[in-house]
């Protein structure tokens, strides 16, 4: 097993890399750049799948808020509560 892995190693090492090191450090930076745009992209389209959410929630808790302040009293057995659609919409 040794032998074989031995006989790998002397055979790269004999191969001329030299036309893969030519512009080496230009193509990885190349690379990380592409990366980079890449994950700028995927965050602002994750951000305009949230937006929905995110907007019903602020609008959900505008209107419970708004509701919950415009009683006296919170009376959790009243027939139509401050948080109830019928009083929403009033």
């Amino acid at each position: 097993m040794t032998d074989k892995f031995y006989s790998l190693v002397k055979t790269l090492q004999l191969e001329d890399h030299g036309d893969r090191l030519i512009n080496l450090e230009a193509r990885v930076w190349q690379r990380l750049e592409a990366s980079r745009l890449g994950r700028r992209l995927h965050f602002s389209l994750e951000a305009v799948r949230a937006l929905p959410i995110v907007l019903a929630l602020v609008l959900g808790g505008a209107a419970g808020a708004r509701s919950m302040t415009s009683q006296d009293r919170l009376s959790a057995f009243a027939t139509t509560p401050a948080y109830s659609v019928l009083q929403l919409v009033q």
